[in-house]
C-alpha cells in the first residue's frame, strides 16, 4: 500500500540491425538495476504488462536474459557497463548501448524526441546525449 503515486519499472526496447543480423534489446530497470534481454521479437508490451502468472513468458525472459552484448558487459548497475564501454570505445555496439541507456534514463518529456531522433537511423549516426548515470560514472572515474 502506498500513499500517492508509485512509479513502476522503466521499460525500453530498441530494434537493432547490423548487416545480416537484427533483433531487439530490451531493458527493464528495477530499483536502479538494468535487466537486459536480447530477443528476435519486440517484447515491449509484454514487459509492460508485468504478468507474474505468464509462466511461458517468464521462461522466455530467463532464456533471453543477457549479461553481455557484442563485448559490452552489463552488471547489477551501470558501472560495469560504462567500464566496459570505456575499455571498448571503438566497439560498434557502444552507440547502441549508450542510446539504450539514455532512453531508459531520460525524463519523460524527452522520450519522444529521442525516439524520433533514432527512427530509421543506425546508432552510430546518432548524437546520443549523455545519461545521468554516464555523467556520474565519468565524474567518479576521471
Amino acid at each position: 500500500m502506498a500513499c500517492g503515486p508509485v512509479s513502476g519499472n522503466v521499460v525500453v526496447s530498441v530494434k537493432y540491425h547490423d548487416g545480416d543480423r537484427f533483433g531487439w534489446l530490451s531493458v527493464v530497470e528495477v530499483d536502479g538495476i538494468p535487466n537486459v534481454f536480447q530477443t528476435d521479437e519486440d517484447i515491449f508490451e509484454k514487459l509492460l504488462a508485468e504478468d507474474p502468472h505468464d509462466e511461458a513468458f517468464i521462461r522466455y525472459l530467463q532464456n533471453h536474459s543477457i549479461s553481455c552484448f557484442d563485448g559490452i558487459e552489463f552488471g547489477d548497475g551501470y558501472d560495469e557497463t560504462f567500464e566496459s564501454i570505456a575499455n571498448g570505445a571503438d566497439d560498434p555496439a557502444v552507440p547502441l548501448i549508450r542510446y539504450l541507456v539514455a532512453l531508459l534514463r531520460c525524463e519523460l518529456d524527452e522520450v519522444n524526441g529521442l525516439i524520433e531522433m533514432a527512427k530509421n537511423r543506425y546508432a552510430d549516426e546518432l548524437d546520443v546525449p549523455m545519461s545521468d548515470v554516464e555523467e556520474e560514472w565519468l565524474e567518479e572515474n576521471e
